[in-house]
């Protein structure tokens, strides 16, 4: 539903996540994983 849509967009925000990557915005697995990786890299040394 459109409330969990905003709670979970909420939840991101607030572990620094203001724009998740997602595997559309990469043409390969690589580039997904790393890009996805990096994310999670950043946020645990936002914490």
């Amino acid at each position: 539903s459109e409330d969990d849509t905003v709670r979970f967009k909420s939840y991101l925000m607030s572990l620094g996540i203001d724009d998740p990557v997602t595997r559309d915005a990469f043409r390969s697995d690589s580039d997904y994983y790393t890009g996805l990786a990096q994310q999670i890299s950043d946020m645990m040394v936002a914490v």
